[in-house]
């Protein structure tokens, strides 16, 4: 076979590069790899669908960003996702300089102030402040064309229930970890988004009504939303399906952890009480469902998994509760 770009037409091989670059950014990788010709090919497409798992991948992805032109920055599907680092390894989260440079990366001082790096600095411990601030600056580097976002981060604590960044693209958003509590945003920041998912067991205080105002504005094309039965109330859902902009969903999938026929014996009262009030609401409200909460979610790799079989668009066929 000629793997030259000569063999077909330039626009065919634009074509076949663009549908091969949509897995977690190897293809992009590889194809640029094999001819020059491939390699201008590639170029655009490179960084479409991008899978960043670690503390060095993502910092390194800044550093790629932030050297590459903006007409090439086209990222549409991301996913990060980062162990605690307090569990890594020393060699995991300990960056050497020397070689990151001979790499071509430039870790400055600049554009990691979090790392204190000086001109004779070797190497830097990376810590959850620095990863917290390298997705942010991430996002704004890809703001104007991502539109599939997942995170795996339960170390750092994001600032808001959202990110603060405006991505305006963006159809679908995965978030897993702990948030501040944070006073809804002025404006829609995600004017696009249809499909929302925040992982079970959010750690942070915050009031379920709020969290639900911050997602109406800054989401108010909304069409699914899924969430964990601890971020809010039944009342909660309730009043937000009835009187705000939630009223537009067409899916609600609240994800509850309870066995299936009978709760266990450590669970009280009021939260039995709360599944049956759920369960009531989902009687009441076709959109609603109420699912089995997913295991998966502490594991890094099957978050991954997820995001690459793009399962997000299939959140409510698994196997509903039965009363």
């Amino acid at each position: 076979m000629n793997l030259s770009a000569s063999a077909l037409p330039v626009e065919v091989w634009t074509q076949i590069h663009a549908f091969a670059c949509t897995d977690d950014g190897f293809a992009g990788r590889a194809l640029s790899r094999v001819s020059k010709d491939w390699r201008t090919i590639a170029a655009p497409f490179k960084l479409q669908s991008i899978a960043l798992v670690g503390a060095k991948p993502i910092l390194r992805f800044l550093c790629i960003l932030d050297s590459t032109e903006e007409g090439y920055r086209d990222v549409q599907s991301l996913f990060i996702g980062c162990p605690n680092l307090n569990l890594a390894s020393k060699s995991s989260t300990c960056l050497d300089l020397a070689y990151e440079r001979a790499r071509g990366l430039a870790f400055t001082n600049q554009l990691f102030p979090e790392l204190e790096v000086y001109p004779f600095t070797r190497t830097v411990q990376i810590g959850s402040d620095a990863i917290e601030q390298a997705v942010i600056r991430i996002l704004h580097r890809t703001a104007a064309t991502l539109r599939v976002l997942h995170t795996h981060l339960t170390f750092p604590q994001r600032p808001s229930p959202l990110y603060p960044v405006p991505l305006r693209e963006l159809r679908v958003l995965v978030l897993h970890g702990p948030f501040a509590t944070h006073p809804p945003t002025p404006s829609p920041t995600l004017p696009y988004l249809r499909h929302l998912r925040f992982a079970p067991g959010p750690t942070s205080r915050h009031k379920g009504a709020t969290l639900l105002n911050t997602v109406t504005v800054a989401a108010p094309g909304l069409s699914h939303l899924c969430l964990s039965h601890t971020a809010c109330t039944r009342k909660e859902l309730e009043r937000a399906l009835e009187h705000t902009s939630l009223r537009n969903l067409t899916r609600l999938v609240v994800e509850a952890d309870i066995t299936r026929r009978s709760p266990s014996p450590s669970a009280t009262a009021g939260t039995v009480s709360e599944h049956v009030k759920l369960l009531q609401l989902a009687q009441d409200d076709g959109r609603v469902r109420i699912l089995r909460e997913k295991r998966w979610w502490v594991d890094v790799q099957a978050a991954l998994l997820e995001w690459e079989e793009a399962d997000e668009l299939r959140w409510d066929e698994r196997e509903e509760y039965e009363e």
